[in-house]
């Protein structure tokens, strides 16, 4: 199996540096010659320099079915030519590929591109978990004094660390909003595993308060 990276510097070099350490046979495009120079000396991948979008750079490569294809050009445009042509050319049908724009994303999806990565969503996904934080913590219950809002982390220590929400004995006069993890946030459901560091924002009645802290915290 092949790792193919086209277009892209930076990330393609970190990239390629990362797969050629867990053994994969990698190779490299770029229409760049000062790129292609640097990526050849740095690191122990076929280095090919040519326009990933022309048939007679990417018949260069000899695909199969078998390899994987990450396309990182600068244009949304070239991704979508080059991924179609791996695609239908050669029969590849691993491929991931950068855009640039969000909103191109759900064109790449139509045109059977389901590994469409869009570094934009992704910092947008991390900066709303940092922001829910904020939005949860200036919460003000409706009727106050009635509710307690709880943003409780969990430790290694915590006796429900590891164990799934639907097998920890909360009690009824409680509710679990959200998980943040990773500065992502997770919806909770029965099935969600809590684990260490999560942060849990929950709301709770004052009674139940103390054993709230003692199931999700500990002693």
């Amino acid at each position: 199996m092949k790792f193919v990276i086209i277009g892209g510097q930076k990330i393609a070099y970190h990239l390629a540096r990362m797969m050629i350490s867990k053994g994969y046979h990698v190779y490299i495009v770029n229409k760049d010659p000062r790129a292609c120079e640097n990526l050849a000396k740095s690191l122990s991948a076929v280095v090919i320099l040519g326009d990933g979008s022309k048939k007679s750079v990417l018949d260069q490569l000899d695909l199969s079915n078998e390899d994987l294809v990450v396309v990182l050009t600068n244009t949304d445009r070239d991704n979508l030519i080059i991924s179609q042509m791996v695609r239908h050319y050669y029969g590849v049908e691993r491929i991931v590929t950068l855009v640039n724009d969000p909103e191109d994303i759900e064109i790449f999806h139509r045109l059977g591109v389901k590994a469409a990565v869009s570094p934009t969503n992704l910092l947008l996904q991390t900066i709303q978990g940092l922001l829910l934080v904020d939005e949860i913590e200036e919460f003000s219950p409706v009727e106050e004094g009635r509710l307690v809002f709880l943003r409780l982390e969990i430790p290694e220590t915590s006796p429900s660390a590891g164990r799934k929400l639907k097998d920890i004995p909360l009690p009824h006069n409680c509710v679990i909003g959200a998980i943040i993890r990773n500065n992502l946030v997770v919806i909770p459901r029965g099935e969600t595993e809590l684990l260490a560091e999560d942060r849990v924002m929950m709301l709770c009645e004052p009674n139940v308060q103390s054993q709230v802290i003692k199931l999700l915290v500990g002693e």
